[in-house]
């Protein structure tokens, strides 16, 4: 009988520790709650630097690097007076997931770039100032009301890509309530929708779960949980706040391979939601690294410990950023695939576009002097301007993109060597990063 007391006691101050310690984590990340914002990506991690010695740095990446800020800025201009002068001849409706012929192609907001293409608008403005682009911004805040109150494009993974750059960043630049309202709208649904708790991931297609190819999960829905994790610390929904942290534990333990490549999709199991293998759709082949899935997870992983301070994240976001950084090819713009280093095969910009982003994400979180730090950042100086020397320049035709060069979908011969909403969105807010020193980022 003594013993069994004993027992029960020790049972009550380990449950008792363990709930208090849980409790005040999550009242910690509800700090920056009031301000709308929710990720506390200005800190720095107090723990010791990464270990770097079992990773291969590549020397260029050694070194500080820095890109003359005149050249920045030139590009910032070339880039939001393009945006502005399309919008102000074409309209600030909405454009296609892709260009045809370099062309974009009027649309309704119904497609899973459309959050981006708003988002464009907004890191515009975040760069000039110019009220024009917030107003914009603005303007298209009623059609994501609508498109929430209709549920369009809201059955698959993508909702985070809607309405994250688009309805939340409107309401943590611009205090827009309306915005913010539909975003909230928006998870719950998404949540109660989207999210397998049995086995821990955003669904691809809910209404495909019994069919197979639904019953997957993907490295893109890394920054689509930036939707759960945000509205989870905004709202004080744990449920939230754990399926967005829960996702990216999955993505990290199933789609991280232990060379730090990733998988494009992971199927489970649609009877019992358990682990079966992992492929691709937009790679050259199952066991390869589709480049701009790397670059989801570059940056997904790095907004995700910005909201939760989990290792474990933190650890797949450098082993998947080191295996970048070691197959890039000498010009710096990733081939569509890491299997190619080399060669005639096409690239693809949106992917270095977005690898910048996710550097700077994590590096700002990383202690100053840090020789991980000093890597991020002289990766993503020299990946910048390599997106500007190359990926800006004139191509023999006129293109309405900001860069060009985008490979959409390859083994579907999907817009190759085009321009795409997404890479134009993804290098403004590159550019807003090395500019803007009160950056707010949307995710």
């Amino acid at each position: 009988m003594k013993n069994k007391l004993l027992a029960f006691i020790l049972f009550i101050v380990v449950a008792s520790t363990t709930l208090l310690s849980s409790c005040r984590l999550f009242e910690k990340e509800n700090d920056d709650s009031d301000s709308g914002n929710g990720d506390v990506s200005g800190d720095h991690i107090n723990d010791a630097d990464v270990t770097l010695d079992a990773i291969n740095v590549p020397e260029r990446f050694k070194t500080a690097y820095q890109i003359d800020e005149n050249k920045l800025r030139q590009a910032a201009k070339a880039a939001t007076e393009k945006l502005k002068a399309y919008g102000m001849e074409n309209g600030t409706g909405f454009v296609g997931t892709s260009s045809v012929n370099y062309q974009y192609t009027e649309s309704k907001n119904n497609n899973w770039t459309c959050g981006m293409y708003t988002g464009s608008y907004l890191m515009a403005y975040q760069i000039t100032g110019d009220v024009w682009f917030s107003d914009v911004v603005n303007s298209h805040v009623d059609s994501y009301v609508e498109r929430e109150a209709n549920k369009v494009g809201m059955d698959d993974h993508d909702v985070g890509f809607v309405f994250m750059p688009s309805c939340v960043g409107a309401y943590k630049v611009l205090g827009n309530e309306t915005a913010r309202d539909a975003a909230l709208r928006a998870v719950e649904y998404y949540y109660n929708t989207s999210y397998s708790e049995e086995g821990e991931f955003i669904i691809r297609s809910h209404k495909s779960w019994n069919s197979g190819s639904g019953c997957r999960t993907m490295i893109d829905s890394l920054m689509n949980a930036s939707l759960l994790l945000w509205a989870g610390i905004y709202d004080n929904n744990t449920a939230y706040y754990r399926a967005g942290r829960d996702h990216n534990l999955t993505t990290a333990n199933l789609i991280v391979r232990d060379d730090g490549s990733t998988y494009h999709h992971y199927q489970f199991d649609p009877k019992t939601a358990k682990p079966l293998h992992g492929l691709t759709w937009q790679g050259y082949a199952d066991e390869s690294c589709w480049s701009r899935g790397q670059s989801w997870g570059i940056y997904g992983f790095s907004i995700a410990y910005s909201y939760t301070r989990d290792n474990d994240i933190k650890n797949a976001q450098s082993e998947v950023a080191y295996y970048m950084l070691n197959h890039l090819p000498e010009n710096l713009i990733p081939y569509w695939d890491y299997t190619f280093t080399s060669g005639s095969e096409p690239r693809d910009s949106s992917a270095a576009a977005i690898a910048v982003c996710g550097l700077l994400d994590m590096a700002q979180m990383l202690p100053e002097g840090s020789a991980q730090r000093l890597v991020y950042e002289s990766a993503a100086a020299q990946i910048m301007e390599a997106l500007i020397d190359f990926c800006t320049v004139p191509i023999g035709v006129e293109y309405d993109g900001l860069i060009h060069n985008v490979t959409h979908g390859k083994p579907q011969g999907l817009a190759i060597g085009e321009c795409a909403p997404y890479a134009d969105y993804f290098y403004l807010e590159a550019l807003a990063r090395f500019l803007v020193d009160d950056f707010i980022r949307p995710w």
